[in-house]
């Protein structure tokens, strides 16, 4: 394809002419001079070639960080002008793209609120009269809707909590605490389901202490350790593990360990494995408010199951989470 840059039209023209020169010098000097003469229109031809590839490259480099800093740029009409058309053209549907998909989600996110909301109260209701029932008639059926409800209720509250979280909405209070007493609390919280699964807990000593918020660090902890006891294990073990502005939460249990399949989508929101009790949303609940904590979470197979949640210890200057 013939290009119509005009810098690639002028370097052919300037060869031709140099060309030209030469055959001219050929017949007019005498052959000492020719050697220089020839070494003299290289060096011009060279010269002239250089600035016009140099302005070439310049063109080039503004049209990058024009596109790259979302700035307009006027550049000269030539294959180069039509790229840069293009480009701007691809930038703006993409841009037109981004928003259009964070306006669905946006639209998602609240029709998931409106829902919840909307389902708390009959829900409610429910409940109440499940328990009157509940009190009259001691059947196994009456016993099995007092857990649907359970379920239901907390598939709700954690949908509500999960569109605030990413919506912005929910106020995080920043402390100094231990790590170590916050999942103390988390167990305490848990005390009634790790007795009845007769779980031994095992805790290393840590006196590192990091900003978080108490109740929402808790719930997260509370999540992950409730997922570990559902699992079918007999045992879990805490660790810590201290970095310089980091530390990391090792919850280990002997259990069954995860399939390799189902690794990568264990914190995908109702996604469930074969084995996994609940609604499939509680891991994912405890992975936002983790990263809201500027912190990250993991999990592998390792005679069992290993949890390995990585939080900062210095001072968060603000309490409200970060998108």
């Amino acid at each position: 394809m013939e290009t119509n840059n005009r810098i690639f039209i002028k370097l052919k023209y300037l060869f031709i002419i140099v060309i030209m020169i030469e055959i001219v010098l050929n017949y007019v000097l005498p052959s000492p001079y020719l050697f220089i003469g020839n070494i003299m229109i290289l060096a011009v031809f060279y010269y002239v070639s250089k600035s016009i590839i140099t302005k070439l490259y310049k063109d080039i480099r503004s049209v990058i960080y024009s596109i790259h800093h979302n700035d307009h740029y006027i550049i000269e009409d030539g294959d180069l002008g039509l790229l840069y058309d293009e480009v701007k053209q691809l930038q703006k549907r993409s841009e037109a793209y981004e928003q259009r998909i964070e306006d669905e989600k946006q639209k998602l996110r609240k029709t998931i609120e409106d829902i919840c909301h909307q389902l708390k109260t009959p829900l409610t209701s429910i409940s109440i009269y499940n328990e009157l029932l509940e009190n009259d008639y001691q059947q196994d059926y009456v016993k099995e809707s007092s857990k649907q409800i359970e379920k239901m209720t907390y598939l709700i509250n954690n949908l509500l909590t999960l569109a605030k979280l990413e919506n912005n909405q929910i106020e995080f209070d920043f402390q100094d605490l231990y790590i170590k007493n916050v999942i103390q609390l988390s167990l305490q919280s848990l005390s009634s389901l790790i007795q009845s699964h007769n779980i031994i807990v095992e805790i290393d000593d840590c006196n590192v202490h990091f900003h978080c918020d108490e109740s929402w660090l808790q719930e997260a902890l509370s999540n992950i350790l409730k997922n570990n006891i559902e699992h079918g294990c007999s045992k879990i073990h805490i660790s810590f593990i201290e970095y310089d502005r980091y530390i990391k939460i090792i919850i280990h249990n002997n259990g069954e360990e995860i399939p390799s399949q189902d690794l990568p989508h264990i914190f995908e929101r109702f996604y469930r494995t074969l084995h996994q009790q609940g609604v499939g949303i509680g891991l994912s609940l405890s992975q936002e408010i983790i990263q809201r904590h500027h912190g990250s979470i993991e999990v592998s197979n390792q005679n069992g199951v290993v949890f390995e949640i990585l939080l900062p210890i210095y001072q968060l200057n603000h309490k409200y989470a970060l998108s």
